[in-house]
């Protein structure tokens, strides 16, 4: 009988940026930040490669807020 694998559901992050803004998404090709937490958007870690180039930045596992 083969052993199944528990499915482990991926974390997501929330970027602040050093505003104490939330992303939001993109708008015309640049990041969007908001002071609305509740319009924050989401990411997987390996989506959050180039916000976190920006000086400032910070992760926030999404569970934790």
């Amino acid at each position: 009988m083969k052993k199944r694998s528990k499915y482990i559901t991926p974390e997501h992050y929330v970027v602040v940026n050093q505003d104490g803004e939330v992303f939001t998404g993109l708008k015309g090709g640049y990041f969007e930040y908001s002071h609305d937490w509740s319009k924050a958007k989401p990411l997987d870690i390996s989506s959050t490669y180039y916000l976190m180039r920006v000086k400032g930045n910070e992760l926030i596992k999404e569970n934790e807020l």
